[in-house]
Order: structure tokens, then sequence, then C-alpha cells
């Protein structure tokens, strides 16, 4: 796994406590503003949910720029086992055996879930695109109506106004070039006060941009799909902005009782609505009328949600320092390892000769062959220097005399002319070595297994401290030969690191040697 796939899939793992978290202290600051102004109780679900949108890419940026970002917890000590069998892992491998598991598909899974809801978004807007498309214009006196409520609310965008037969009820589309939709059943099932105080409802979500916040919702539930307290905190946020646009058209109207009247027909006409939109009839219709009518007081939000934030957070922290616990440095267990079954060079500084490995055939007593990886051709050039390895330990010297300009099956073809020509080994294969360049004075080591040039990656260090241990320390490579890799930045002249295949002790920072 990559570092950055690994800060990813950490940064979606560590959401699953970090989002309840969120909630429930918003859970918290909505039961004390609970007699407070909707807006301020909007303002804070919408901060609610902007944090936790910046949560997950925070965690991600300090997971990739952490030491050993492509590893697991630090502090892990695992005796290494004879190599050659099987791997036997202590206890306290097996909670980073887990975690790794989760990591390794969190990625995978967050993103077929992402494509699943994305197919939901695109759904909800084409169904928008469509309601603002097709409908019937309004009659002059319905316009006239809606531009005087506009300027009495101080809008000075254009509006459209459509009588939707496929609405079911009144609802805005639309941020920049807004279009109020209006069923016409509405039309004829509202009295004219009752239809003033419908518009001005919807001229409220114009004049908030709420079809904006609405849309960057929807994308937020898509991208944290799995994560409930999101959705939660987005339908309160849905919740009190009908109750500030309620006030608003109120504030118009001047008629609480006749609004709280009309929102009953609406909802007697009203199917269901698409995502996207924007609609009167929305939200608990059964509080907002009761609010209006002044039945009832500001109730405190259910204790339920903040009762399962609450629980989740606390496992998750259980969890987290249950983790930490079995992180701190264990005594070794049972078996023990000659050092001969890992593979120690010691890091050098002087000339690195960077080299190109082929496999390939004598064709004539004079020239040889080499199939060079189609990723490689780019370093070979006309008169470079070769050497061809023969049966029996013979090498012969060359130079290179030509180089295909195709690639076949991933590899080019790189005539090699012998110095001394070689009948008696005519059509044998052999194993050539192209010499690019030699690099003067820099710091380099044997090449560990899986790396690549130009790139980032772990070793362990053995400690010089007669301790027995090896740490892993983050390495930046440079140019890469055959047998050696040159080192940028992490190891110094004289550390000694291991250059196995560790990629099963990915989990562990340090290992005990015996």
């Amino acid at each position: 796994m990559t570092a950055i796939a690994h800060a990813i899939s950490a940064a979606l793992l560590h959401f699953v406590w970090q989002g309840p978290v969120v909630a429930f202290l918003l859970w918290v600051t909505l039961t004390a503003l609970r007699r407070g102004s909707a807006r301020l109780r909007y303002f804070v679900s919408c901060a609610a949910l902007a944090i936790m949108v910046v949560l997950p890419e925070i965690t991600a940026w300090l997971v990739y720029r952490a030491p050993g970002a492509a590893g697991a917890p630090a502090n892990r000590v695992v005796v290494i086992r004879d190599s050659l069998g099987p791997a036997t892992w202590p206890a306290t491998a097996l909670p980073s055996m887990w975690i790794a598991a989760l990591e390794a598909w969190a990625l995978p899974l967050w993103f077929a879930g992402v494509l699943v809801f994305a197919v939901r978004l695109i759904w909800s807007a084409r169904h928008v695109a469509r309601l603002q498309r097709q409908g019937d214009p309004p009659q002059a006196s319905l316009v006239e109506t809606v531009l005087r409520l506009a300027r009495r609310m101080s809008i000075d965008r254009p509006i459209r106004v459509v009588i939707s037969n496929l609405a079911d009820s009144p609802s805005v589309a639309g941020w920049l070039r807004p279009t109020i939709l209006l069923p016409a059943a509405s039309l004829l099932n509202l009295s004219v006060e009752q239809l003033e105080a419908v518009l001005a409802h919807e001229l409220a979500h114009i004049r908030r941009h709420d079809y904006l916040v609405n849309v960057l919702q929807t994308l937020a539930e898509t991208l944290f799909f799995y994560q409930l307290a999101v959705w939660w905190v987005s339908s309160r946020i849905r919740n009190e902005r009908e109750l500030c646009c309620d006030d608003l058209a109120v504030e118009m109207c001047g008629d609480p009782v006749g609004y709280a009247r009309a929102l009953t027909k609406l909802e007697r006409l009203r199917v269901i609505a698409p995502e996207l939109a924007l609609n009167s009839a929305s939200g608990p219709l059964l509080r907002r009328i009761q609010r209006l009518t002044g039945v009832v007081e500001e109730q405190p939000p259910s204790r339920l949600p903040a009762i399962l934030a609450l629980c989740v957070a606390l496992i998750c922290g259980l969890m987290t320092n249950l983790q930490w616990a079995k992180a701190q440095p264990q005594a070794a267990r049972d078996a023990e390892v000659a050092r001969d079954t890992i593979w120690v060079d010691t890091v050098k500084y002087g000339d690195l000769p960077i080299t190109v490995r082929a496999l390939g055939s004598i064709t004539t007593p004079d020239t040889a062959e080499l199939k060079i990886a189609e990723s490689l051709i780019n370093l070979v050039e006309l008169g470079q220097g070769a050497s061809i390895e023969l049966r029996q330990g013979i090498t012969v010297a060359g130079k290179v005399t030509r180089i295909d300009a195709s690639a076949v099956n991933g590899t080019v073809e790189a005539v090699v002319e012998l110095q001394s020509p070689m009948p008696q080994f005519a059509a044998q294969p052999v194993d050539g070595i192209i010499r690019i360049r030699t690099l003067h004075d820099v710091v380099f080591v044997g090449r560990p297994a899986l790396s690549k040039p130009k790139s980032e990656g772990t070793l362990f260090e053995v400690e010089s401290d007669g301790s027995s241990h090896a740490k892993r320390v983050k390495v930046r490579f440079g140019a890469a030969s055959v047998n050696s890799i040159q080192i940028l930045e992490g190891l110094q002249p004289g550390d000694r690191v291991i250059l196995s295949d560790m990629s099963k002790y990915h989990g562990y920072d340090r290992l005990l040697l015996k």
C-alpha cells in the first residue's frame, strides 16, 4: 500500500469515531440553543457538518506527513523466526493484523460506495433539470406577485416561475438562475394570501442560497455515506433550514395561522420530492405547524442520536487505548533465530555504477541480442559498454550498436557487438549488463527487496548499541542499479540495514533479532 493510500484509508477509519464525537457536541449545543433562533441553530449545524468534512482531510495529511506513514502503529516488537518456515505471530500482533486488513479493504469499499451514491446524486440532478425544462408559463398576475415579494425581500437575481405537472409541491431548483416550481393543484387549493406566504417561503430559500448549501450537503453524504452521524447532522440542517424560511415567510405575510393551514393543504398533495429540490412541505410538518401556531415550545433534539454517538465514540476510544497499550514494547517469546536468516548490508559512500541487466542470446559469433525492459530502454544509448556473461563463467566485453525502435511484449531488443567472437556459443542464452553511467561520491547500499528508484520507502536499520534490535526508518531512494540503490535521505554511511523482504512485518516499527 502506498503512503497516500494508507493515509486515506486511515482517515476513513478514524472518521468512524470522529463523526460521532462532532455529532454529540452538536447535540449538546442544539439542546442548549433550543430556545434560541432557528437561524443560529442552522448556522451551528452547518458548522458541524463543515468540521466533519474537513476532519478526514486533516487526518489524512497528518498520517501522510508522519514518519513511517506506510506502516502501522509504532513501537511494535516481533521476533523474527526462521524465514524459511511459517511465521508465528505473537498475540500482540493480532490487533495490528486486523487493523491492517481493515485499511486494505477500506479504500476500495469506500470507492465502491461513493460510486453507488454518486448514481443517486446524478439521478436527482437529472430529475431536477427535467422539472426546470418541462412546465407551462405562469399567468402575468402570478409573475407580478413573485416580483413584488422578491423586491420586498431584497432579491435582485432573475427568477423563473414554472407551472409544473411533475412537481408535487412548491419548490426551488437552481442557484445562480433559480426556478420556482409550482404544481397546478396548489394554485387551485390555496387562497391568494396562502399562496403569497408559500411563495415567500420559496423566495426565502433563494435569498439564503439554500440550494447551494443543499448540494454541498448531498456531496458530503455521498463522500461519507458510511457515517450515520453525517446523515443525522444533514437532517438537522434541513429541518432548521425550513424553520428559518418559515420565519421569513411569516414576516412577509404576517399570518402564521393561515400559513400553517397552507402547509397542511400542501402536505395532502405531496408525494416524493427530488433530493436536490427545496420545497415548502419538507421537514417535520407537525412540529412546524405547532411552532407557527404557538401550541408548543421548541423541543430539544432527540437523545437517541446523542446516545449512539457517545457509545460509538467510547467504544472507538476504548479500542484505541487497548491498541496503544498492546503497542508498548514487550518481551520476546518462544523461538530464537540466527542472524544469517536475514540479509543485512552496510551503507557505503563512493562511486556507484548504474547498470541495466537483461537476458538474451548469442545471435552471431560477433553479436548478442538483449531483451531490455521497456521501462528501462530510455537509459540505454548507442556506444555504451556492456558485459555478456556466458556459461562456464566466461565474460565478454562489448558495446551497444543497435536499439530497436519498437517494443515487443514489453521488451526492446538491443544488439551488443562483442570484442571477441564466440562462435562456439551461438544461439546460447546469455546474461548481459549494460553500463549506463557512474555516480561519484554518493551514499548507496545493496538494493532492498521491492525497492524502486526515485521513490520513498522504509527499511529496518540494525541498531548499533548492541541491543539486537532493528528500527524502521524512512528512506528516500535515488538512482538504482542492478544490485545497488542510491540513498538520498534517511541513512548514513556505516549504517546497517536489512535488505530482505520484510513486507509481512509492515505493522511493526521495531524488530528483535536473535
